[in-house]
């Protein structure tokens, strides 16, 4: 079964940044979210040459001879007008440009009037003008691959001939070759040479004359330590040149050639320096903005100050609603696009004043913003100002630019400020942010009443505000010129074409709540109203219901189980919200909901919702959240019993491999965890559930990372368990706890742990619960190195798991076991141990435990000085971590390889394994690309700190 979003109407809403006119590719016209229905092919043709020569007239006599080629009916005139009318009818039945494009004609020829950038040709073209003339090459990257993304194929496929084609797209295709081009020249320069092969080679079987692709893909192919590879591309570069087209390669060909084949050495990548790690991590443009000139005026003027060479701070400071991000949105990238801080751009919601959430802890905003930077998960470090300080570093000498939008405090701010000159922070914050020394300061308020009528006369047309001006200006008043307001009733008129301003003038002064209590606050509420009327009941149920989902976004899986209906209910529910703009596509395309919308479903939920409702729409999202995450756990660790229960229901869910359980987890992260604390402090069986839900996310979330959330997550769950009396759970949340902090070195902490486990473990005469605290205690002993200790725990784990018959905690147990016999240079024992362990976990279909344990074999005949008996543990283990997608421990045994290989003066075999490992550990950002670079130059690379460290 695919994943929430397999179709859904939204996902090519007009409102989103596709052109609403397709012409590179099969043609495409979107109506406001449905396909126009074009009908033949020459009218096809004939509308796509008015959008490729916008606002320009193209005469009868063009037009004959394009779309009849040359043999014209005996009434061209005729047939054009005719061909017009049909197209109108579908385009522009209004003839007031209700859907982006106007038709106009006379005797001197047609001419179509419509927004550029709403025809995916002149956005082609806009985006590659700007991207082929930036420096970065992170940015000309992006803004290239931005530009290609538009081309769904050849332009007009499926429409135009081929005479046709050549006449109207000849210099598009050489742009979009060009484009090309140089995407895989900056990819090339980012180092990113073993990602463009495929596309490469896809590329030079497509245009097979073109040199530059070929001396692309063996550059590329050499750089990945394949020079016959490339060699032989080159050959067949040749072979093509002077076979087919009867002409010899060209110098630059003929020099590479030589250069590859002399093994070049300035061929490699150039060194870039370290911490280069980009991020471009804006929210999408926002296609109908409008207004706010002399506030992105004096934005612009501020920002001078950074481009300068000052760290400039402005916060844009204002009501709810009143159109805060979207300013600091359309202002970050129209500084990107003039190039002023086209480096990095870094994106945060502090949800400051989210009704169900309480604003981001800045330490968090900052481990964020380090991955976006290129800092591999376990070198982010644990506390906010070391975070901070090393998040400073990162951004020294960058042109960055860094939106903080909806903070709660300058408390929240302060750690997330950069500290170098050339840094540019716009913070947006419905509190006046005055303790932040230095920084300027915007105040919002609503909008001018022209800008008002002109995002209604953008969405309701032109028209329409024309016949009724008066009524117009009073439904703006009627909002409060307050912009969310005014954007709702837009989109709520662009939808209804029937309905005029009159209408809404007599139904707005009617809508007022009395619970409101502003004039601003009652027209928001007014056209909150208004929106949630014109729904039918069961969409009005939903959306009180999502008030109260947890987290801050959902997905329509969740939707469905937590208001308890079908999921094809629940979609076209959805669909309707989305279209009333109650809902909202978020950029990864889930779901959310505006603040101000939230807190008036939250408002409807108490007039007519029972606590009974949502606490059973609670009790299902949880149930729902505990069977998919048992499922997840079984996908990564098909052994684990003691924390996971049978899912009350069978689900039509289930995962290829742990990967794919890990990536859904990952996916629903933010809701599995905020419904784990709201059923935590809920009454009734969610407490039950919720400690249910946070045992089954101890596996799934181990891909994390040693992060402060597991921890956070069993110190809730020892709470939860206390409060509600439940002594087993309350005994796993120690002994998990306990693990977790061993393995960021709070060994006093963790022995507290587990020792507490255990005595509730023998408390309750539970002899699994108590073997797998003795191997816990026994590996905390082994980690502090008092390997006597670590002996007679491990050894009694095991005994007692023999007992019991629990094979997984004695497998478990004899693997820490192993490693510490390796540890004292007792190899005999240490191999007998972790072949007995290798042996439990496969009999019991745990290929993770085997794969660990045939490992450790092979690194302890490393140690034992047999390299030769070593390699066919790293062997079998790293098949098995292959298949298991575990790329770490995939490196770890490459790794392990090469130096078995290099023992036995297999020299070219072990440079191979390490080439290969570090080229994984990069990729994966275990190292930098600084490092990697470093250790594949050396002829005996070092061992990475974090193989010596878990080997």
């Amino acid at each position: 079964m695919q994943e929430e979003f397999s179709r859904h109407s939204w996902a090519t809403s007009s409102g989103s940044d596709v052109p609403r006119f397709r012409l590179l590719g099969p043609m495409e016209v979107d109506l406001d979210g449905m396909p126009a229905q074009l009908g033949r092919r020459r009218e096809r043709s004939l509308l796509a040459i008015l959008l490729l020569e916008l606002d320009k007239v193209v005469s009868v006599e063009r037009l004959t001879e394009l779309l009849w080629d040359g043999r014209p009916p005996a009434s061209p005139r005729k047939a054009l007008h005719s061909h017009v009318s049909r197209l109108r009818s579908v385009v522009d039945p209004a003839r007031d440009g209700t859907y982006g494009v106007r038709l106009h004609g006379g005797s001197a020829g047609y001419f179509a009037e419509a927004n550029p950038r709403q025809v995916d040709v002149h956005r082609f073209v806009e985006l590659f003008s700007h991207a082929r003339v930036v420096r970065e090459p992170e940015a000309k990257v992006a803004g290239l691959r931005e530009a290609l993304a538009l081309w769904r194929g050849p332009a007009l496929a499926g429409t135009a001939s081929d005479l046709l084609h050549r006449r109207l797209f000849a210099d598009l295709d050489e742009q979009r070759l060009e484009a090309i081009r140089l995407v895989i020249d900056g990819e090339l320069e980012c180092g990113r040479h073993r990602e463009v092969i495929g596309e490469l080679t896809t590329l030079t079987s497509e245009h097979p004359e073109r040199e530059e692709l070929w001396a692309q893909l063996a550059l590329a192919l050499y750089r990945c330590d394949r020079q016959t590879e490339a060699l032989a591309a080159l050959s067949r570069a040749r072979e093509h040149l002077v076979v087919e087209l009867g002409i010899d390669p060209g110098q630059r060909l003929r020099d590479l050639h030589a250069r590859i084949l002399h093994a070049d050495p300035t061929l490699r990548p150039a060194e870039r320096p370290a911490g280069t790690g980009l991020s471009h991590s804006l929210p999408m443009d926002i296609a109908d903005f409008t207004g706010r000139k002399e506030e992105l005026a004096r934005l612009d003027a501020i920002t001078r100050h950074a481009s300068a060479g000052e760290v400039v701070v402005c916060t844009i400071e204002g009501m709810a609603g009143v159109g805060k991000t979207r300013l600091v949105i359309r202002a970050a990238h129209h500084l990107r696009r003039a190039g002023r801080f086209d480096e990095i751009q870094l994106w945060a919601d502090l949800s400051g004043f989210h009704p169900e959430q309480v604003p981001l802890e800045p330490a968090d905003v900052l481990s964020n913003f380090l991955r976006l930077l290129g800092v591999p998960l376990h070198e982010i470090p644990p506390d906010v100002d070391t975070r901070a300080a090393l998040y400073r570093q990162r951004l020294s000498g960058r042109r960055a630019l860094v939106v903080l939008d909806n903070a709660a405090d300058e408390e929240q701010v302060r750690p997330l400020l950069p500290g170098d000159p050339g840094c540019l922070v716009l913070v947006t914050s419905r509190r006046n942010l005055t303790a932040l020394d230095g920084a300027h300061a915007i105040s919002l308020d609503v909008f001018e009443p022209a800008d008002a009528l002109a995002l209604l006369e953008r969405h309701a047309g032109t028209q329409r505000l024309h016949a009724e001006p008066a009524a117009a200006r009073r439904v703006a008043e009627l909002c409060g010129n307050l912009p969310i307001a005014v954007a709702l009733i837009a989109r709520y008129l662009r939808s209804r074409p029937g309905r005029g301003f009159g209408d809404l003038v007599a139904r707005l002064n009617t809508g007022e709540s009395p619970l409101s209590a502003t004039p601003i606050a009652s027209a928001v509420r007014a056209a909150f109203a208004l929106s949630y009327a014109a729904l039918p009941a069961a969409a009005q149920r939903v959306f009180r219901l999502l008030a109260h989902h947890p987290g801050a976004d959902f997905a329509v899986a969740s939707v469905t189980v937590f208001a308890g209906v079908e999921r094809s209910a629940a979609e076209s529910i959805l669909d309707r919200l989305v279209d009333e703009h109650l809902v909202l596509e978020t950029a990864d395309g889930r779901l959310g909901m505006h603040d101000l919308v939230r807190q008036y479903a939250a408002d409807r939920s108490a007039e007519l919702d029972s606590p009974a409702d949502r606490h059973a729409a609670l009790v299902r999202l949880t149930g729902h959240c505990v069977d998919l995450a048992t499922m997840a756990t079984v996908a990564v660790h098909p052994t684990e019993v003691r924390r996971i229960v049978a899912p009350q229901e069978q689900h039509d869910r289930g995962w290829d491999t742990p990967a794919a359980a890990i990536a859904w987890v990952e996916r629903e992260y933010s809701t599995l965890l905020a419904t784990a604390y709201r059923a935590a402090e809920d009454e009734g069986e969610l407490p039950q559930l919720a400690l249910r839900l946070l045992g089954a996310l101890y596996r799934p979330l181990a891909n994390r990372g040693h992060s402060s959330d597991r921890i956070a997550l069993n110190r809730l769950a020892i709470r939860t368990a206390q409060r509600i009396g439940d002594r087993r759970a309350e005994a796993q949340a120690w002994e998990d706890l306990g693990t977790l902090t061993a393995q960021i070195e709070l060994s006093a902490e963790a022995a507290a742990c587990v020792e507490r486990a255990l005595e509730i473990w023998t408390e309750l005469e539970d002899q699994v619960g108590r073997q797998a605290c003795l191997a816990a205690v026994g590996n905390i002993h082994r980690q502090r190195g008092r390997h006597a200790e670590a002996l007679d725990y491990l050894e009694r784990s095991v005994t007692l798991g023999d007992q019991t018959g629990r094979i997984a905690g004695t497998a478990s147990a004899l693997n820490y076991l192993g490693l510490t016999h390796q540890a004292i240079g007792r190899f005999d024992r240490a191999a007998s141990c972790l072949q007995r362990s290798a042996k439990l976990y496969r009999d019991a279909g745990n290929r993770l435990g085997e794969a660990i344990a045939l490992a450790n074999l092979g690194w302890a005949h490393q140690r034992a000085a047999d390299p030769a008996a070593a390699i066919p543990f790293h062997e079998r283990s790293r098949a098995m971590f292959h298949d298991l997608g575990d790329t770490y421990n995939e490196a770890e045994q490459e790794w392990g390889l090469g130096t078995a290989y290099h023992l036995l003066n297999r020299l070219d075999q072990a440079g191979k394994q390490w080439r290969s490992a570090i080229g994984k550990l990069r990729d994966i950002h275990v190292v930098d690309d600084e490092t990697a670079a470093r250790m594949l130059a050396q002829e005996v690379p070092d061992m990475p700190d974090v193989i010596r460290l878990n080997t």
